[in-house]
């Protein structure tokens, strides 16, 4: 015989169900209404906006320049900011070599620029550009050499220019300081000649080919030279030295000094 179960004794079990129903019912419908409440607070709030900025410093281009490059600005909303679009829209920037874009202090943008470093100045004419490190030119019609990087005239060529970018970038740091300026004088006969003149007073013919390897010996000649007359050290096949009275007076020919190169 089937057991007859009282619906009065069922009452209270069947309240508790529905009140713990109920119960989850509401608090879902409060956490959607908290959550939507905090999300309205936030997007109105400054900390759903972009604050400070920064980038740091530069020499090609200054923080203005990049921040506005960046597609960046103060008070502009969080959500649409992606470092790695800013990055990339960076990278495309005359001069830049690398990029790093992060997040300070939940709100606060920080970019890291890295540029190519100049390793000489172009002259046309009185004005100067620049000779980057990967081989191109960044014009700055404004620009005073500062550096000490040497000044190269007679440049135009591309080929050549980047040519020299990869042997100055060989030559030893102490060397490469010294050099003042460097003149392309290649022709038919000798297309890479290139004459250099040194802080140190003396003027170096060398081959753009061989030039980072020979000038590496720079202060080796000048230690056997000994301080006699400054003149012109011709690397471009050994290594010989005429001095300047002879050079542009005389024109006998110069002293073998270092045969090492031959």
């Amino acid at each position: 015989m089937d057991k007859v179960i009282d619906i009065e004794e069922r009452i209270p079990s069947m309240r508790k169900k529905r009140r713990r129903k109920a119960n989850k019912k509401f608090l879902f419908i409060l956490t959607v209404f908290v959550c939507a409440l905090l999300a309205i607070l936030y997007f109105q709030s400054p900390l759903s906006r972009i604050g400070k900025i920064s980038v740091n410093s530069t020499l090609l281009h200054d923080q203005a320049f990049y921040i506005g490059m960046s597609g960046l600005a103060p008070d502009e909303p969080l959500w649409d900011f992606n470092s790695s679009d800013v990055e990339k829209k960076l990278k495309k920037v005359e001069g830049v070599k690398a990029v790093s874009v992060s997040r300070k202090k939940f709100r606060d943008i920080t970019i890291k620029i890295t540029e190519w470093d100049t390793v000489a100045y172009l002259e046309d004419e009185g004005e100067f550009s620049l000779l980057l490190e990967n081989g191109e030119v960044f014009p700055n019609a404004k620009l005073i050499p500062q550096e000490e990087a040497p000044v190269l005239k007679d440049f135009g060529d591309s080929t050549v220019r980047k040519r020299l970018t990869k042997q100055l970038l060989e030559i030893d740091d102490h060397v490469y300081q010294l050099i003042s300026e460097i003149i392309f004088a290649g022709k038919k006969e000798d297309k890479d000649s290139i004459i250099l003149y040194m802080d140190d007073g003396y003027e170096v013919r060398a081959d753009l080919s061989t030039f980072a390897e020979r000038m590496n010996y720079y202060p080796r000649v000048i230690a056997q030279l000994n301080g006699i007359e400054k003149g012109v050290i011709d690397m471009e096949v050994g290594v010989f030295f005429t001095p300047y009275s002879e050079v542009y007076g005389l024109k006998e020919e110069g002293e073998i000094v270092d045969k090492e190169n031959n």
